[in-house]
């Protein structure tokens, strides 16, 4: 074998080794593919913000309605908490008719409502829903007649008429009601301005204290779960 034979052999045996190694196609390797990286715990998506609105019933269903019917309640926050635990359980106060002045409204105190709870949707933390209705089996009486003056000289009266009133209170989460009871009205609710020819007729309203009085071992009260 000749030198130039040697060299001839032992180039096609590197060759063959490096052919061994790689593809030998005559074409340059493709660039490596691209690898998506895994979403770590740090890049997830962040929950929504703010948050969905809690489904919350509206105060006509929560009642009954105006008229009361029993098979007509519907639960007033079915995602909030049970009627449970110690106090205080928060409230929400509605009145199921149109006697009530703004003058004399009734509010449950600061602490009792939950629509002053502190934080996003306040409303979700309602555990009780009081109404209070107009009782049309009371006999209502005159009491007395206001009397305005019309500025021009003239006078304009009002009739106070004597009334009763029923409160029911439901359990917001179920719709269920845990107690009701009756109070008369004893406050004039007679506005103290009227802007209209006749004062039309007005009733007596209950006392923010009787009401209180009778929400307060409800509110406050410490119930099993």
């Amino acid at each position: 074998m000749t030198g130039s034979q040697r060299k001839a052999r032992l180039l096609a045996v590197i060759v063959g080794t490096l052919c061994g190694l790689t593809a030998c196609t005559g074409e340059p390797d493709p660039p490596p593919a691209a690898t998506t990286p895994t979403p770590s715990a740090s890049t997830a998506a962040s929950p929504t913000w703010p948050p969905p609105p809690p489904t919350m019933g509206t105060y006509e269903e929560a009642c009954g309605g105006s008229t009361y019917n029993p098979r007509a309640v519907r639960p007033y926050n079915p995602d909030g908490p049970a009627y449970a635990g110690g106090p205080i359980h928060l409230a929400e106060f509605f009145v199921m008719h149109p006697y009530d002045s703004r003058e004399q409204g009734y509010e449950l105190p600061a602490e009792w409502q939950s629509q002053l709870h502190p934080g996003l949707y306040p409303e979700q933390h309602t555990q009780l829903v009081v109404c209070e209705y107009f009782d049309d089996d009371y006999s209502s009486k005159k009491v007395e007649t206001c009397t305005y003056d019309t500025g021009t000289g003239e006078k304009t009266t009002a009739v106070l008429r004597s009334a009763r009133f029923i409160y029911r209170v439901f359990e917001a989460k179920t719709g269920k009601q845990v107690s009701s009871f009756t109070l008369r009205g004893s406050v004039n609710s007679c506005p103290a301005v009227v802007y209209t020819v006749t004062g039309g007729t007005y009733y007596q309203l209950v006392l923010n204290e009787e009401i209180t009085a009778k929400l307060r071992p409800l509110v406050m009260a410490r119930r099993p779960g």
